[in-house]
């Protein structure tokens, strides 16, 4: 965690991106809201982010034996917000297979060779996919999802 930043931070990024998911706000208000936390030269708010979404992928609850469809899932979970070139595919990429790595107990690559410190948007994104990849899945609502995701572990 940032020095700057405290738990009480990370409870209202966290309480940020699941009111903002739950009431159905623009993915880019949402990324100006949660824009907000992160300052220069800091990675704050992502490790959060990265946790939520790990969080969002065991909500999936997908097994060995029913099997979760990477490929293709950021594209159609997220069809309002397209990456953007090889960098774009890669970082998304890596935040949605990060997710599942940090469920799984396993810490993803490092990032510190990231041109530019956007490192949260792609791991925000990456809870998008994860929360409306859970609620299509299980057939509930995304409202569900993140009231789910609210609860303590």
């Amino acid at each position: 965690m940032d020095p700057a930043n405290t738990s009480g931070d990370e409870i209202a990024v966290v309480a940020t991106v699941l009111d903002g998911l739950r009431d159905e706000v623009q993915l880019e208000e949402l990324c100006n809201r949660i824009g907000l936390w992160h300052g220069p030269g800091s990675t704050f708010p992502a490790g959060i982010l990265m946790e939520l979404a790990a969080d969002a992928f065991l909500a999936v609850g997908s097994s060995r034996a029913d099997r979760l469809q990477l490929d293709g899932l950021a594209e159609r979970m997220l069809p309002e917000w397209p990456a953007r070139g090889n960098v774009g595919h890669s970082k998304r990429r890596h935040c949605v297979q990060g997710a599942v790595l940090i469920a799984v107990g396993a810490e993803p690559e490092d990032t510190s060779w990231w041109s530019l410190d956007d490192l949260w948007q792609h791991a925000l994104l990456a809870v998008v996919v994860f929360v409306r990849a859970s609620a299509e899945r299980r057939q509930l609502t995304i409202a569900a999802i993140c009231d789910e995701l609210r609860r303590p572990r």
